[in-house]
């Protein structure tokens, strides 16, 4: 973890008690428990990810620039998960798939807050359902191609900037199927082969990172923001394989904080 003042020096600069990010995050820390809660009580393995684990690791709790959780867990275990939290019908959350909203194109799923708003700086979120301050719940899968992962990334963000530009136009309703129904699980198919315990977001998702199942399971735990949540096997080695030197912080002058439109 970074030195105690530099980081008191960084919450200062960016999410000092009070501000709008800090608000934000700590909101987010409440779904985060949430989440936790709903795993504990089902016994479905999940763990914090990227800048999230990074900010374990380095900040004892959030990158005081950062404006969102991130949480994974095995695609085989996301039906319980998204059941669990259906059945809880906590008034707070909703669980958005492409069950419940027509225009999520993603393979995981969003924790929403329905208390809040958030409009992305890119504008590609306009057409969604539910737009509340939101944590993404990866489902990752075996994956033995980089290559065939990022096309797909390619894939479902032209289908998004089409649906954006032209919703209901005759390209972006032909597209969906040929993409969703046969494009994705048979690209998802062939990565399966010859994964050896090799893993990824499943498709389709915007990243390509590999992870490993032996440095996922079984679960560990960390301390985030004074609570107990599930982390990697190994956060350590997780966080090398995707992001190298995890513990370098950026030159703070160079960070762009998020530009999104939150009411909290």
């Amino acid at each position: 973890m970074i030195d105690a003042d530099i980081q008191a020096d960084l919450r200062r600069r960016f999410n000092p008690d009070g501000s709008l990010l800090r608000r934000h995050q700590l909101k987010l820390l409440d779904m985060l428990r949430f989440i936790d809660e709903v795993c504990r009580n089902n016994d479905i393995p999940y763990w914090l990810s990227s800048g999230t684990l990074i900010g374990v690791m380095r900040h004892g709790g959030f990158i005081p620039w950062d404006d969102d959780v991130d949480v994974e867990m095995l695609a085989v275990d996301f039906p319980r998960f998204k059941e669990a939290v259906e059945r809880i019908a906590d008034p707070r959350y909703v669980l958005q798939t492409t069950d419940n909203d027509p225009e999520f194109l993603f393979a995981f799923g969003k924790l929403r807050d329905l208390g809040s708003f958030v409009e992305e700086s890119n504008g590609l979120d306009s057409l969604l359902k539910y737009r509340g301050c939101y944590i993404d719940v990866f489902t990752i899968s075996p994956s033995s191609s980089r290559k065939i992962h990022r096309f797909g990334c390619k894939l479902v963000g032209t289908e998004l900037k089409w649906r954006v530009k032209s919703p209901g136009s005759l390209r972006s309703r032909l597209l969906r199927p040929l993409l969703h129904r046969v494009m994705f699980p048979l690209m998802s198919a062939v990565s399966r082969i010859g994964a050896r315990g090799q893993m990824r977001h499943v498709m389709p998702s915007f990243f390509s990172a590999p992870r490993r199942i032996d440095e996922l399971l079984p679960v560990s735990e960390v301390e985030f923001e004074g609570y107990r949540f599930k982390a990697p096997a190994d956060p350590d080695a997780y966080l090398r394989r995707i992001y190298g030197d995890y513990m370098r912080i950026p030159d703070p002058d160079k960070i762009q904080v998020h530009a999104s439109n939150i009411r909290l």
